[in-house]
């Protein structure tokens, strides 16, 4: 169901239609719905925040669904059969769920590694963003369900998102940023969303060059743009520049205001015209009827296998992985992200887990035995705000179930707590609100001064006696009660400029608290606040008391285990929308912990599960490295088939590990004062930065190990002058012993007469991959082409791709860094390759 561009505007809306019909499809109802015009074929369509899943409209953690690889672990599966496959099954998902649209997939691009909303990125490069999008796209929308690509563009990093400027060439922004999105629109997105940030001066959704000049002249694009929630800015500038729809609703800039603006503007009547044809289109291209739910077994099997392709093997001495289960008599599991994984980032887009989902623990233990498998976690996990399981709590009016018992109360002018207005149970410890809140109304009708309380309450039963540390987060003033008790108070009523920013990365007070093991206590969470806000919300946590002995238990268990897994990583609030990192750097209890089992144990395996490149100082002494991303819900399963072999680790990488951060070329993510956040690498991005200034990474880009014996037996060069394109091959062979998968990488290097670099240019970029699955004995020759506008670059000058005559250096490879072969092709004036000189 996929829709190729048109190079024709949208067709007028027929019949005739007045202002302000027109008007009110360009404007949200709600936070998730659009308008509605029966006169003009128009549904009201439901929009959903994605990409990973159907995620919770209301973040109620009730709402469950599937949980998808994130955006950077189907990068690494470097495959866009892959892609595809979680596109459709997804789409289905969603296409059940009755959902019109999903914002996603984010084809922004992991500039900087400190991005805190990297995990949603296709990875550093644009060539292998855009097939990965593509593909993505490609499958979510043949189940009839449009895909929003998202965000247009240069939102490649989280810090001061609504204001920033990026400054960046023009050259740079169509060969790298822009590359992603030309191929979303050329494989037929049904929207595109314009990001909140500007670019040279302009806010995206205020910017024509971007959402007329691109999107609609030069790639014929016949979709619907769409404003970042909060996003816009005036009625005439987003108009005008090609704006379609602004969402949320209710209506601000677009709406009544648009149709007043244009009652007296001609050119204003025409975009409202052309903006509604275009919701039309969307309306009949989102029709579809009844869906079923997606087979819940096929569903696993398609996202087991999509986590295990993209774990990125980076280390296996001695060929320690795979363990077979046969061959262990003790492994010794340690490390926070065993029990604790980090499935996914904090986004608004968090998806609930269904029940069932199994821990990479639970996994383990059924592929090795539970008698075999031998846990200490050694280090607590480090969560800005921890989940209250420790303290097992139970709603105070239903002591037989998990979590929460909420209420929301008005408050009068003197402060005190009336009537309880709506009350329900909760297992969550995020409680979040948009808009309203129930029993009590719109938040943007209550007074500034708080006016409002919500109430957390529970009973629990400690089962250690220590102190305890309380987290508490939040959007207004809090106060904890331990059994009646004011125990600490923490939060704020600064209205962000960010909500969701705020709700995210807000301040978290930590209150220690005193419990007695067996003891019943009750515990009261309350917050007050008023409105004026576009959301609200509360967090709370808390950790038990560790043994002091922690560390030296986990360390003892892998001394005396015939192997050792070392499970480490991230939180998921640890990677934030609306929050850039400060530091590669894991954890310093958990870089100690690899140290020390790895000093005690030669069989160390150390499996990161964090969606960025992390320091690794501890690699050389590791036996083998996985990397495992945020890998969805089937991380565990996943996760045991590669380390028992039942699976392999198909991954590469799509992003560069480094040895020090400041190796990177882009790093800090802040503004400068005045607002500006200079692109000044140009397109010296990832490891083209490393590849020309020739700094040694500590894994390059595209590097990846898998467990088959793949001999890479030959290259071959074809061109062809009446095509002019330039096909590349390579001839594989796997050995007996299992089958497996190898990804054929091109780079592309521009020279001059003499074999020098090109100067201004990057050393090699990659032009194009393929992937191949071969059985065991088997020989495969894959064949990748290069298209004229391979050996094009961007005209400055005449705004537009120039074919760059002269010669060029084509590398075929496992890596950036691991090159196989190469030849030497020359390019004429009018594109035609040939080879030799």
């Amino acid at each position: 169901m996929t829709a190729e561009p048109s190079t024709e505007p949208a067709a007028p809306c027929t019949p005739p239609a007045d202002l302000d019909t027109l008007a009110r499809v360009t404007a949200g109802l709600d936070m998730h719905r659009t308008q509605a015009a029966p006169e003009l074929g128009i549904r009201e369509l439901r929009l959903v925040d994605g990409p990973m899943g159907v995620a919770s409209t209301r973040l109620d953690e009730r709402d469950t669904a599937l949980l998808a690889p994130s955006g950077t672990a189907l990068a690494a599966t470097w495959d866009t059969a892959t892609a595809r496959a979680v596109g459709e099954i997804l789409g289905t998902e969603f296409a059940h769920a009755g959902v019109d649209v999903v914002l996603g997939p984010n084809l922004n691009l992991t500039r900087s590694p400190l991005s805190g909303r990297s995990f949603e990125h296709f990875g550093e490069d644009p060539a292998l963003a855009a097939a990965l999008g593509a593909a993505w796209i490609t499958g979510l929308q043949s189940r009839g369900v449009g895909a929003c690509a998202k965000h247009l563009v240069c939102n490649d990093s989280e810090t001061d998102r609504h204001s920033y400027d990026v400054h960046v060439d023009d050259r740079t922004l169509h060969e790298v940023y822009l590359a992603p999105f030309e191929a979303a629109a050329r494989a037929g997105a049904w929207a595109i969303m314009a990001a909140y940030n500007r670019v040279g001066g302009r806010y995206c959704a205020e910017n024509p060059e971007l959402l007329t000049r691109e999107l609609r002249q030069r790639w014929g694009w016949d979709g619907v743009t769409v404003s970042d929630w909060f996003g816009t800015h005036t009625t005439r500038g987003a108009l005008t520049a090609g704006l379609d729809l602004e969402m949320p609703g209710p209506p601000r800039h677009l709406g009544p205001a648009a149709a007043d603006a244009a009652r007296t503007d001609p050119e204003l009547a025409r975009r409202l015209d052309d903006a509604a044809a275009r919701m039309a289109l969307l309306s009949r291209r989102t029709e579809r009827t009844a869906a079923p739910a997606p087979d819940p077994e096929r569903a696993r099997k398609v996202l087991r296998a999509a986590a295990a392709d993209s774990f990125v093997l980076l280390k296996n001495d001695d060929e320690l992985l795979p363990l077979s289960p046969d061959s262990l008599r003790s492994l010794a599991v340690v490390g926070p992200n065993a029990a604790h994984p980090a499935y996914q980032g904090g986004s608004f887009a968090r998806i609930p887990l269904r029940p069932g989902v199994r821990t990479p623990l639970d996994a383990l233990r059924e592929a090795y035995g539970q008698d075999t498998v031998r846990h200490v976690t050694g280090v607590l996990p480090e969560h800005r705000v921890p989940a209250f399981t420790p303290l097992g709590p139970r709603p105070v009016d239903a002591p037989d179930e998990h979590g929460f018992t909420v209420t929301h109360h008005r408050l009068d002018t003197d402060g005190g707590i009336g009537e309880a207005l709506a009350r329900d149970v909760r297992d969550t410890n995020l409680l979040v609100w948009f808009t309203s809140l129930p029993g009590i109304g719109a938040l943007s009708d209550l007074p500034h001064t708080p006016s409002a309380l919500v109430r957390a309450s529970c009973l629990l039963t400690p089962e250690t006696t220590g102190t305890y540390d309380i987290h508490l987060a939040g959007t207004g003033d809090i106060w904890l009660y331990v059994d009646g008790h004011e125990d600490g108070r923490g939060g704020s009523r600064a209205e962000p400029a960010d909500v969701m920013g705020a709700l995210l990365h807000g301040e978290v007070t930590h209150a220690p608290v005193e419990l007695t093991s067996g003891r019943e206590i009750r515990i009261d969470i309350e917050m007050r606040f008023g409105g004026g806000g576009k959301a609200q919300g509360l967090s709370f946590g808390a950790t038990a008391p560790s043994p002091a002995d922690a560390v030296e238990h986990a360390v003892e268990t892998a001394r005396n285990a015939d192997a050792a897994l070392v499970c480490v990583g991230v939180t998921q609030d640890s990677a934030l929308e609306s929050a850039d990192r400060e530091s590669l750097a894991l954890p310093a209890a958990q870089v100690d912990l690899i140290e020390r089992v790895c000093a005690v144990n030669d069989r160390t395996i150390v499996v990161v599960n964090a969606p960025h490149p992390v320091d690794m100082p501890w690699a050389e002494r590791a036996a083998a490295v996985l990397m495992t991303w945020f890998p969805g819900q089937e991380y565990g399963p996943a996760l045991a088939n590669v380390l028992t072999g039942a699976s392999e680790p198909g991954g590469r990488l799509p992003l560069t590990i480094a040895h020090r951060d400041t190796d990177h070329g882009a790093l800090d993510t802040r503004p400068a004062p005045d607002g500006t956040l200079p692109y000044a690498e140009g397109l010296l991005t990832g490891h083209r930065h490393f590849d020309t200034h020739g700094i040694g990474p500590r894994y390059a880009f595209g590097h990846g190990l898998g467990y088959a014996d793949i001999m890479w037996c030959s290259a071959q060069l074809h061109t062809t002058e009446q095509e002019f394109t330039a096909l590349v091959g390579a001839r594989l062979r796997c050995g007996p012993r299992r089958g497996g998968k190898e990804v054929v990488q091109v780079y592309l290097s521009p020279r001059d007469t003499t074999g020098a670099p090109v100067e201004d240019r990057p050393e090699q970029q990659l032009a194009g991959f393929s992937t191949v699955r071969l059985a065991p004995d088997e020989e495969r020759e894959v064949t990748i082409a290069l298209d004229r506008r391979a050996f094009s670059w961007w005209d400055e000058d005449t705004s537009a791709w120039r074919v760059r005559p002269g010669r060029w250096d084509i590398r075929v490879a496992r890596s950036s860094r691991e090159v196989f072969d190469r030849f030497t092709v020359w390019i004429d004036g009018e594109g035609r390759v040939r080879s030799g000189p």
